[in-house]
């Protein structure tokens, strides 16, 4: 019985080894293009804002053997009414996806990917509408469904390997998607409250759900990649937001596709 059970833990270790030999070469946005869009609060007095902010961000794809690091600059207004409220904006980022792993890649250039670091570009646009109530003293609002959009186009030196990837010969342990286009939706959640003898300062956590459906289709998969591991477009981000003034930051976590982390830093004009 003990030969068994040794048997079969070294089995699944192998089978965990093995998954875990394959790499994922993927966008690079999916994770940090959902950004958090600064809106007034009902009881503000101005109840437009626009807002200017730099980013930060660091992600890796679904196996964290391709890592992903971008700056972002987004520009946003947004539209605060008394049961509802609207957000666009557009960003652009640059950055670099690097794969430094050594696996094998010399002696089985046919299983593995050798080691690259690429650049890339892009730049998209962003929706949020949403309904909200208020509390009775007006120092919460309650944004309990948002309907938010990102779509964005995403260029340069590393979307064209994975594009010649994808045409061609797909190493057997390697997932790829060509895909340049990226449109992620979903529903978020949102509460954000102001201090009682400070308003201003104010705090918020939001919660998005959602996905890139253009993404959940669009991969080529080696010989060797379990297609019970298909990758998923679908996750989760949530933000801590932070407001003094005209100032702000945006602290974020994300896993949809890629997992992700960004701060953000910005500045709004009323």
């Amino acid at each position: 019985m003990k030969i068994k059970l040794k048997a079969l833990f070294c089995g699944l270790c192998a089978l965990g080894f093995l998954n875990s030999c394959s790499t994922y070469l993927t966008p690079a946005s999916p994770g940090s293009n959902l950004g958090y869009l600064p809106k007034a609060m009902v009881v503000d007095s101005i109840k437009t804002l626009t807002s200017i902010s730099a980013s930060l961000a660091g992600g890796s794809s679904p196996d964290a053997k391709v890592s992903y690091e971008m700056g972002m600059i987004n520009i946003s207004a947004a539209h605060t009414f008394k049961e509802f409220n609207i957000g666009y904006g557009l960003f652009g980022y640059t950055g670099k996806a690097e794969n430094s792993s050594t696996t094998n890649s010399l002696k089985y250039p046919e299983d593995y990917l050798p080691q690259f670091k690429k650049n890339y570009f892009g730049a998209g646009l962003r929706f949020s509408a949403g309904l909200h109530s208020t509390s009775e003293n007006g120092n919460t609002d309650f944004r309990y469904i948002n309907f938010e959009n990102a779509v964005n186009f995403e260029n340069g030196p590393y979307t064209d390997f994975r594009r010649q990837i994808y045409r061609g010969f797909v190493p057997n342990y390697v997932a790829v998607t060509d895909r340049s286009l990226i449109w992620t939706t979903g529903l978020s959640s949102e509460i954000i409250w102001r201090g009682r003898r400070n308003h201003d300062i104010k705090h918020a956590f939001r919660l998005f759900i959602g996905g890139s459906p253009t993404l959940n289709n669009g991969f080529r998969f080696g010989s060797n990649v379990s297609r019970e591991k298909d990758v998923s477009s679908g996750g989760w981000v949530v933000n801590y937001f932070l407001n003094v003034k005209r100032f702000y930051m945006s602290l974020e976590m994300a896993s949809t596709l890629n997992y992700s982390q960004k701060i953000s830093l910005g500045y709004t004009f009323k």
